[in-house]
């Protein structure tokens, strides 16, 4: 079976038709990058959908992988069956890597701040704290917080991050999606 190669801009492609019927109304930024060890594509969006349900695509249209503890990267195949076509093909994507890259509209930040001095004030060690989502506390005791979603550790020192941990378990309202 003879392979193909795809350039990096037609993966893009692929991948920008792959997101856009998995995830009708939301709006992909998705860019293509070469240069001289490779090539690889960004994909950015605000709010919507998780970033693991994102990356269960994107993650298909990455043509290597790499090895950091051997420094090696190994280029890979993939069968491909194109609309229209009868059979597959084997073919090699024009981008090694896919990152992804999730941003969180203010509203939607907002939303989730509210969701954290929640989860503060239900547990009875942290209950009066006042949570700070731009992290400007400098407080970074060994304070940890039980929620539904698991353990959330040092709220107070690292506000953005528990943010960022609250975008992974809480969805975005659809006012706020875009």
């Amino acid at each position: 079976m003879e392979r193909n190669y795809l350039t990096c801009a037609d993966t893009a492609k692929l991948l920008r038709a792959a997101l856009k019927n998995a995830f009708p109304g939301v709006k992909f930024s998705v860019r293509s990058d070469t240069y001289s060890g490779g090539a690889s594509i960004r994909v950015r969006w605000t709010d919507g959908p998780y970033e693991k349900d994102v990356d269960a695509i994107a993650q298909r249209y990455a043509g290597a992988t790499f090895d950091g503890s051997i420094d090696l990267k190994e280029y890979h195949t993939d069968l491909v069956h194109f609309e229209g076509e009868e059979m597959p093909r084997l073919v090699r994507f024009g981008s090694d890597f896919v990152f992804t890259d999730r941003d969180l509209s203010p509203d939607y930040e907002a939303l989730l701040s509210v969701e954290a001095q929640k989860i503060i004030d239900s547990n009875r060690t942290t209950a009066g704290r006042v949570f700070d989502p731009k992290g400007n506390n400098t407080d970074s005791g060994n304070d940890y917080l039980a929620s539904q979603w698991g353990v959330i550790m040092s709220p107070w020192g690292y506000g953005p991050s528990v943010i960022r941990f609250l975008s992974h378990h809480i969805p975005a309202p659809s006012k706020v999606r875009s």
